[in-house]
């Protein structure tokens, strides 16, 4: 691949929540816009998008999981590497969406408006 590298961690993937068509679909797109340019071939921005989705839902399965339970020390973790995929595609828009919950944990806010706000981000994923 030419033009330097992406970053997209990849944890050890079990149960992945699902993303809508419309929103891989709006991955791909955005990769082949920054992508294209230098020079990287649709086999390779097909990979790209392919690992991204996986990553992104590999993460949404651990926020989901975290929203069912009483812990949510390790969302502002997994609202981090969402974020950061995101940027790494060129969805700066929806990554700056993350950014807050991450803060809103820092910040210690209450668990109950954390979790309302990232469920209202996540569905982000469902359009």
């Amino acid at each position: 691949m030419k033009g330097g590298g992406l970053f997209i961690p990849l944890y050890g993937f079990s149960k992945r929540a699902m993303i809508s068509e419309n929103y891989k679909n709006r991955i791909k797109e955005s990769i082949r816009k920054k992508f294209e340019e230098m020079g990287v071939d649709e086999e390779t921005i097909n990979e790209l998008t392919l690992v991204s989705i996986e990553s992104l839902e590999n993460e949404l399965s651990k926020i989901e999981d975290i929203l069912k339970g009483e812990d949510i020390s390790e969302l502002g973790f997994h609202t981090h590497t969402i974020k950061g995929v995101l940027l790494n595609v060129g969805l700066n828009d929806d990554a700056e969406q993350f950014r807050e919950i991450k803060h809103l944990v820092e910040d210690g806010k209450t668990e109950e408006d954390i979790k309302k706000i990232t469920k209202e981000r996540i569905s982000i994923f469902d359009k």
